[in-house]
């Protein structure tokens, strides 16, 4: 009777709560109706209990990283993910942390996860199983720790998805994000922010305007009112053309030469007002490493750079004169050695700036004078280094010898990018031959820059170059 009578007893109402429980974790985490065609709904438990498939695929991606993300932002900052884990993302009901198995889980499985190029990269692009908001599900919505207890200010020095400011340049720059990662960023640089460049933008956007990069928004005003490209389109990573650059470097112009990077950049002659930032506030040294339209010394001749001052235009000598005057601790030692006469204006081979005069004689050109000269033992005045110094001092073509900073190369008269003529000529004739060319080490040095065949101190009749 007694055992009959249990059986059929009302249940107690703490087992009632119980059942209740079990039936609310059902359908709040056992639905599987993982997004699919731009769906939101988080829910991924099968009736088994276990994750739909396609769900966790890889760290830091898969089904549910993009949903998560996806979620987050339709329900304005809040994680749906924390309906099942935990408001902290530890367990909660489903007794499953979103940080308990580093094996397997997020991005602790990602090799040189905490690098720069590794989660900086991953954070700049566009949201979906990347992007800030992703960053905010676990290090909260200010970046202050969240449920993963670490904040982005503990290595940015900053509660951020970003290093401090100035974040522009060259290797943590903001300039390659993702745009619509905008509306995390206006949490921080809404218009009059505290956080944003003086005067930037000038004029804020329209009530209700969403937040975007260049729209007046945020940091920037719209694209209409700059005189040039924004973003990557006009601040490209090498070896992709430099628009910004060899805009900088042409003929100066109405939209071109140094002078026109001046009128928003800075007008003034002497640092930091000499492209210090002027109207526009972006300054150049963040991104250059100096207070001018130019990459660091040495900003010279190098084989393959494409931040080379050779090319750049001489018309605008007057706005390098700010900086490369005569005596100024921003030129090469003893260059020029003698200063032009006062009244002279600025030029780059006149003495007024870093360059002299031309010094070789009348009738330089012909080969009895200046290949004499080239083949002598080498010196101040003479040697392949001496036509090196002018005339390309590259290893390799183009720069070897072919104009340096005189912009003269060797290829229009002998035919090859090296200081002797092409062809034969060179290696059977008395007249001009390589044959009464001085051996010293300098010479031979250039030559191998082009004729070594075998390791070793450069020789001419040591197997290191043509002859045994």
């Amino acid at each position: 009777m007694m055992s009959g009578f249990r059986k059929n007893r009302p249940l107690r109402p703490f087992t009632w709560l119980l059942l209740l429980g079990a039936v609310a974790f059902a359908a709040g985490c056992s639905t599987a109706n993982a997004p699919g065609g731009g769906g939101t709904s988080a829910n991924h438990i099968g009736a088994s209990g276990q994750s739909v498939p396609g769900w966790l695929v890889v760290p830091s991606g898969g089904l549910h990283a993009g949903t998560a993300t996806r979620n987050f932002i339709a329900d304005g900052g809040i994680s749906s993910c924390a309906e099942c884990h935990g408001s902290d993302l530890s367990g909660g009901i489903s007794k499953v942390s979103c940080f308990g198995n580093p094996a397997g889980c997020h991005h602790d499985p990602v090799a040189n996860w905490a690098t720069p190029a590794v989660h900086g990269a991953t954070a700049k692009k566009a949201p979906g199983s990347s992007g800030f908001a992703s960053c905010q599900i676990c290090h909260g919505n200010t970046f202050s720790g969240g449920g993963a207890g670490i904040a982005c200010a503990d290595c940015h020095g900053v509660p951020a998805p970003h290093p401090a400011a100035p974040w522009r340049g060259p290797t943590f720059t903001h300039t390659d994000t993702d745009p619509s990662n905008a509306p995390v960023c206006a949490r921080c640089h809404f218009p009059g922010s505290p956080n944003n460049p003086a005067n930037h933008p000038a004029t804020p956007a329209a009530a209700r305007t969403p937040p975007g990069c260049f729209n007046s928004t945020l940091c920037h005003g719209n694209a209409s009112a700059v005189p040039h490209p924004v973003g990557a389109t006009w601040v490209a990573t090498p070896p992709a053309a430099q628009p910004h650059g060899n805009d900088a470097k042409a003929t100066p112009g109405a939209t071109t030469g140094f002078s026109y990077c001046q009128v928003c950049h800075g007008t003034g002659t002497t640092s930091p007002a000499n492209f210090g930032g002027g109207s526009s506030g972006i300054s150049c040294f963040p991104c250059h490493g100096v207070s001018a339209p130019h990459a660091p010394a040495p900003w010279r001749s190098s084989a393959g750079s494409t931040y080379n001052h050779t090319n750049t235009d001489t018309a605008n000598a007057p706005v390098c004169q700010q900086c490369h005057f005569p005596g100024s601790p921003n030129n090469p030692a003893n260059h020029p050695p003698s200063p032009a006469p006062a009244g002279t204006p600025p030029g780059c081979f006149n003495s007024t700036l870093c360059h002299g005069l031309v010094v070789h004689p009348a009738g330089w050109a012909q080969p009895s004078q200046h290949g004499t000269a080239a083949k002598a033992l080498p010196s101040a005045s003479g040697g392949f280094s001496f036509c090196q110094a002018c005339h390309g001092t590259g290893t390799t073509p183009p720069d070897n010898f072919s104009g340096g900073t005189a912009g003269v190369s060797c290829y229009p008269c002998h035919g090859v990018s090296a200081p002797h003529p092409a062809g034969a000529i060179w290696v059977t004739a008395v007249t001009p031959s390589h044959r009464n060319t001085n051996q010293g080490q300098a010479n031979v040095d250039v030559c191998a820059q082009c004729h070594r065949s075998a390791p070793g101190t450069a020789g001419c009749f040591n197997n290191t170059l043509c002859h045994n």
